[in-house]
């Protein structure tokens, strides 16, 4: 983390800017995260900048959006070199305190070794000691706090809706529901778990007013910019359901075909960690779009085929 990544938002809200953003806000004498970037070395320096920033000032806990290495690869560090603690929504939990589940679900399977490095999964388990839940916030004098549900790129990320009591000032954090157009140019096809439950979560953001909006991936968005960036996140998953379908319309194919296809159209020259993600994306679009009645399969010479329907 920069010397000058910090931006202050209001008198008690503020984040870290970085390949993920942290989010920060001050709260009756103590410092509050979103989520702790990817690694030792990121609680490292966050700590660093913590205490330069706010130098009196005690860190009490790190809230977590979802389980994702990138968001939960600090919490150990902090944790141990703080007494911080750890608030995430529950089905998250399961897999900050049990990073192995989130490579085996990349994989289908019990990972290989590649996969338990950082890019898949945190290197160590994480207690989580409270549960972020809608309604069930905690009362602050400075800042009121919202717990928005925001699942689809992950089962139960939840979104963190800060207002300064001082002056008004909010900002929404929004882990990895929404994406930064750098970001959209940059990858394309970004990871989802369900990209109906993604598109409805953009929905969500859209109609959540604020003075601010986080992506952790990107940069910020102000208010009168917000659903021209919503348009764009749900054009990019529409045009990737639009591409299965159209490459499905010519031939039946496997998941692993379709990936290939999907790649090789978007120029897209994958190394390990992309043909993971989205090899996993692509079959939760299939999933998706088999569920709405849209395509279909069949097993033919021991294969599972997909076509599409009608």
């Amino acid at each position: 983390m920069q010397e000058d990544a910090f931006r202050r938002l209001s008198k008690h809200i503020g984040y870290f800017r970085g390949s993920t953003n942290v989010g920060v806000f001050e709260a009756d004498g103590s410092l509050y995260l979103v989520d702790s970037a990817n690694s030792d070395e990121d609680g490292t320096c966050i700590l660093d900048a913590l205490g330069r920033e706010f130098p009196e000032k005690k860190l009490a806990a790190v809230l977590n959006t979802h389980g994702h290495s990138d968001h939960t690869g600090g919490n150990v560090y902090l944790q141990e070199h703080t007494g911080c603690q750890i608030w995430a929504p529950p089905v998250e939990s399961v897999f900050i305190e049990h990073p192995e589940l989130v490579s085996d679900l990349y994989w289908g399977g019990r990972q290989f070794q590649d996969l338990s490095r950082h890019t898949y999964r945190a290197q160590k388990p994480c207690r989580v000691d409270s549960f972020l839940k809608a309604g069930a916030e905690p009362a602050f004098r400075d800042v009121s706090l919202s717990f928005v549900p925001l699942p689809g790129h992950f089962y139960d990320q939840t979104g963190i809706l800060v207002r300064d009591r001082e002056d008004g000032t909010s900002a929404f954090f929004l882990g990895d529901a929404f994406f930064g157009i750098s970001i959209i140019k940059k990858y394309w096809i970004p990871f989802m778990q369900d990209e109906e439950l993604f598109r409805n979560s953009v929905e969500t953001i859209q109609n959540t007013e604020a003075d601010f909006y986080l992506p952790a991936h990107g940069d910020i968005c102000p208010r009168e910019k917000v659903s021209a960036l919503a348009e764009i996140n749900m054009m990019i998953t529409l045009e990737t359901e639009g591409l299965i379908l159209s490459l499905l319309r010519k031939k039946k194919r496997t998941a692993e075909e379709l990936l290939k296809d999907v790649a090789d159209f978007a120029g897209i020259t994958m190394k390990l960690s992309q043909l993971i993600l989205i090899g996993t994306t692509i079959r939760s679009y299939l999933s998706s779009l088999y569920n709405r009645q849209l395509i279909s399969y069949t097993v033919e010479e021991n294969r599972l085929l997909w076509y599409a329907a009608g």
